[in-house]
């Protein structure tokens, strides 16, 4: 098998539950129990380590990253809405950058 036949059908087996689940999600039926057991061995806990260390230098200083990722996480705690969390983390970043 060829790199690209093997790279296609890798490609496709990432992206295709994002395609599947939505409607499952969306028009309240259930998951089937085989795809929801395996969900569940997904912890939010692993997505966050892979992604943590490298908020703290997403803007180049240390400083205005950490208030960003604070208050992300605050926002997102209290309001739990994507479009408060992003402009709330971004200007925070904004301030933290002009204050220090």
């Amino acid at each position: 098998m060829s790199k690209i036949v093997f790279l296609s059908i890798l490609m496709m087996c990432v992206t295709a539950p994002s395609r599947i689940l939505p409607p499952f999600l969306l028009t309240g039926r259930r998951l089937p129990p085989f795809v929801s057991s395996v969900l569940n061995y997904i912890p939010f806990a692993v997505i966050g380590s892979l992604v943590f260390p490298d908020i703290l230098w997403a803007t180049g200083d240390f400083k205005s990253s950490a208030a960003a990722t604070v208050v992300a996480f605050l926002t997102g705690w209290f309001s739990g809405n994507i479009l408060v969390v992003l402009p709330a983390s971004i200007a925070a970043a904004f301030l933290a950058t002009r204050l220090f």
